[in-house]
């Protein structure tokens, strides 16, 4: 009976640490933007989350805007870049080696409008594929 709780205890640990949970950005730790992402009047901001979680968290994702470097992320952190409003191409992935060495980067097409600042999700998916989708949290 003792080793039949420890083994469904085990499995529960194990599928929770299988995927990642939403930080609020208001909790994400800042990192600085690339200097081509910094503050610029008129561009607006487009705020980049890494989600907190087990999968991968000693390895920082690389989050790219039109393929230029933004900055690099670890788990709870968040950067803010700014651009000018129209169509934009993110993406995020390891850009690393050894065990920080992953599937391609995976890019999103997303529409930045005039004066609407937007907030973007990179999580990894119990497969440990990276992704990044439109999060409502600002």
């Amino acid at each position: 009976m003792t080793m039949r709780y420890i083994l469904i205890s085990l499995l529960a640990l194990g599928l929770a640490g299988c995927s990642t949970t939403p930080v609020s950005s208001s909790l994400a730790k800042e990192v600085k933007a690339s200097s081509s992402y910094q503050f610029r009047q008129g561009y607006v901001p487009v705020t980049i989350i890494r989600d907190k979680g087990m999968i991968a968290s000693a390895c920082a994702i690389t989050a790219f805007i039109n393929g230029n470097k933004v900055a690099e992320l670890n788990t709870s952190e968040k950067v803010v870049a700014y651009v000018e409003p129209g169509e934009l191409i993110v993406g995020a992935g390891f850009i690393g080696s050894g065990l920080c060495n992953g599937a391609p980067k995976r890019e999103r097409e997303f529409i930045i409008k005039e004066a609407q600042p937007r907030s973007l999700r990179i999580f990894i998916d119990q497969s440990a594929n990276v992704d990044i989708l439109p999060t409502t949290e600002y």
